[in-house]
């Protein structure tokens, strides 16, 4: 049996299991949250009880997806098993489970994922972690109800860029058919996740747009606290600013930086073209996550961040351009 994909042993370990608590990393993605809610509509609908944990908030575009607001900040009683979803490593859950509580079964697409559950199924070439959900539920012994098929369509839109990611291949327009076939409305996961937007978030982008710089090949802006209140916007992240970013013609990497709620904390955000590794800038600053997309928490006010990161972004771009 391949000890990275121990599908008979997770078929058994959720068929025996009767409470679950399910998790997913800090600063919540469509992958994580469709992870989230797919696996745990499939467990519910075989009549097991879930708990969905999540750190951090569920974003504003995602609130959507039916369930989203059982999601819970902090796991409250141990269950028989606990299940992380496309978390690279056991940090990245953050507060959302106590300490000394080990991982059982760790289903993830990250190719930094460190391995840390007692099961491990990790394939660093599934275009979301939604995806090997979706593959895998069957093996798994579980069904596909249509909230699942909903939550798992999002992830993927939204990990791919609305399927036009590098990692589309031609198995993920059928395994998006095959979900909408269970039930998905694709048009809503679309519009929902990654089309409408509130009046406090379009105003929000706004700013973090009119701040936008480029250097070389590298565009960034940045947000604060002060730009939250002013707007109104809830959530202390970009809102989706460093993808916008990265449509930026002469850029070929996107960083934003912003300013969290806790002080001296920033969350830095990197997005890439085909053909960068912004990965390894993530992890040089104790982050991690894609090729194409990573991020990480420093350190710091927001002026000393700004300018270590663009210090290293640009070296970085400039050391591939020679």
């Amino acid at each position: 049996m391949d000890p990275h994909k121990p599908h008979d042993v997770i078929r058994r370990a959720f068929q025996q299991a009767r409470t679950f608590v399910l998790v997913s990393h800090v600063s919540p993605d469509g992958d994580a949250v469709g992870s989230l809610l797919g696996l745990g509509w499939a467990l519910r609908a075989q009549g097991k009880q879930v708990a969905l944990v999540l750190a951090d908030p569920v974003p504003e575009n995602l609130r959507f997806l039916p369930a989203a607001e059982t999601i819970q900040s902090r796991a409250q009683q141990r269950p028989d098993l606990v299940v992380a979803v496309d978390c690279g490593d056991r940090s990245r859950v953050g507060d959302a489970l106590p300490a000394n509580w080990a991982v059982d079964v760790n289903i993830d697409h990250h190719k930094t994922n460190t391995h840390f559950g007692r099961y491990n199924v990790v394939e660093p070439d599934a275009p979301s972690t939604t995806a090997i959900i979706a593959e895998h539920l069957a093996d798994w012994g579980l069904p596909l109800p249509r909230e699942s098929a909903l939550a798992l369509l999002t992830g993927l839109i939204t990990d791919t860029l609305g399927l036009r990611a590098p990692t589309v291949r031609p198995e993920t327009l059928r395994l998006a058919a095959r979900l909408m076939e269970a039930g998905a409305d694709i048009s809503l996961a679309f519009y929902e996740a990654m089309v409408a937007k509130s009046f406090a978030m379009t105003r929000y982008l706004g700013i973090g747009q009119a701040r936008a710089q480029l250097i070389e090949g590298v565009v960034w802006s940045y947000l604060t606290r002060a730009d939250r209140e002013a707007t109104g916007f809830p959530e202390p992240d970009d809102a989706g600013l460093v993808n916008h970013l990265l449509n930026v013609r002469e850029a070929s990497i996107s960083v934003v930086l912003i300013e969290l709620d806790e002080p001296g904390r920033i969350k830095v955000s990197w997005r890439a073209k085909e053909g960068w590794d912004v990965g390894e800038l993530a992890r040089s600053f104790g982050g991690g996550g894609h090729t194409a997309a990573a991020g990480a928490r420093v350190e710091g006010t927001l002026d000393q961040v700004r300018e270590q990161v663009l210090a290293r972004t640009v070296q970085f771009y400039r050391t591939r351009t020679l």
